[in-house]
């Protein structure tokens, strides 16, 4: 064929193919709605689904935590979910108040705290471990000479952050309950931001006593072994909320919600996740006994 014909033909075949193209799609969408699945076109996909938490672990335990939980809901979404720990509890409640975070999983006391800073922050749900509640320690080491909290005064002791409820919000209750004054009474303090640093440090001698979650209790023992003694409790601490970002859309918001609810009936969620074993659906006053304790002097 010569050169000029082939430039006469080239805006027809073009259009020839393209009505090729075009007649083909109406067919693979009808496979695929066969199929029951969907494949969007770029422009209509949704973007992934953000969530992050606060750093009550190591980011990789915290991965590790919550693989199976964003299985679940990229199974059940069918949409990308991206996961990380914020740097620490002020920093989530930022990131989701610039829409940078869609869910963000608090402890009691950051969600409080972030509430306080944004009103418009949507309670989603309560984890459960097994229950929806859980509770402070106040331990030192086993072959420690401190057998009381009177015991505590001038002794070096290790909080985790001035954010976390458990790590020095409800101790520091159960401190002054005692007769302790945790800014008076008490050593050297330190900060040492995670509860399992907590546990290692008491464990190593570091600190000679700490406040941390009830939660890291039974991996603190298997991972450094049985050497820690228990002076106190506090009283039941309302398990991590999951919060909303006001950007999210109330569709998302309510399919999420009962996604959440109905995790511990789904055969794979319920076999492979060993942290979260559920959620329950509360309300933002399930956490009125944090703000409580927030009041107390020093809390």
């Amino acid at each position: 064929m010569s050169t000029p014909l082939l430039r006469l033909l080239a805006p027809l075949l073009l259009l020839i193919a393209l009505a090729a193209v075009l007649a083909d799609r109406p067919a693979a969408a009808a496979q695929n709605a066969a199929r029951g699945t969907t494949q969007p076109t770029t422009g209509t996909r949704e973007p992934p689904l953000v969530i992050a938490s606060v750093p009550w672990r190591s980011e990789a335990t915290l991965t590790r935590f919550y693989a199976p939980l964003i299985e679940l809901l990229e199974r059940k979404l069918e949409r990308q979910v991206r996961f990380f720990v914020a740097g620490d509890y002020r920093e989530l409640g930022e990131r989701m108040g610039a829409g940078a975070v869609d869910i963000g999983i608090f402890g009691g006391n950051s969600y409080v705290e972030a509430k306080e800073a944004n009103p418009a922050l949507r309670y989603l749900v309560t984890s459960k471990a097994p229950d929806d509640h859980y509770r402070s320690f106040i331990v030192t080491r086993a072959d420690s000479p401190i057998r009381t909290l009177d015991d505590l005064k001038g002794r070096s002791f290790a909080f985790t952050d001035r954010g976390s409820t458990s790590g020095y919000v409800y101790p520091r209750m159960v401190l002054r309950q005692g007769g302790i004054d945790p800014d008076r009474d008490l050593g050297p303090l330190f900060m040492l931001k995670r509860h399992d640093k907590v546990y290692d440090a008491i464990a190593r001698g570091s600190v000679e006593a700490g406040a941390a979650s009830s939660t890291g209790y039974q991996a603190a023992v298997a991972r450094n072994g049985d050497h820690y003694r228990l002076l106190a409790r506090s009283q039941p601490i309302p398990h991590n909320a999951f919060v909303a970002a006001p950007s999210l859309p109330e569709a998302t918001f309510t399919r999420l919600r009962q996604v959440l609810l109905d995790a511990e009936n789904d055969p794979r969620f319920h076999a492979d996740s060993e942290k979260v074993r559920g959620f329950s659906l509360r309300s933002d006053a399930f956490y009125d006994v944090v703000r409580e304790a927030r009041r107390l002097p020093g809390g």
